[in-house]
């Protein structure tokens, strides 16, 4: 067997490596980064990075 054909080979099996990959991605039906009440978690979110925030402006600064 010449370089050429183990060439080709490698090349074969890493398209077929790569579309297994997309195959099994697209197959998966799981969206585990969205939720369905993102929308509120979001505003819960905020709401509770500005009470921090308003915490931090009522604290005395810290000395060293």
């Amino acid at each position: 067997m010449n370089w050429g054909t183990k060439i080709v080979i490698t090349l074969a099996l890493f398209i077929a490596l790569i579309v297994s990959f997309g195959v099994y991605m697209v197959s998966k039906d799981t969206d585990s980064l969205v939720a369905e009440d993102y929308y509120e978690r979001g505003l819960q979110y905020d709401s509770l990075q500005r009470l921090d925030s308003l915490q931090e402006a009522k604290t005395p600064p810290r000395q060293h």
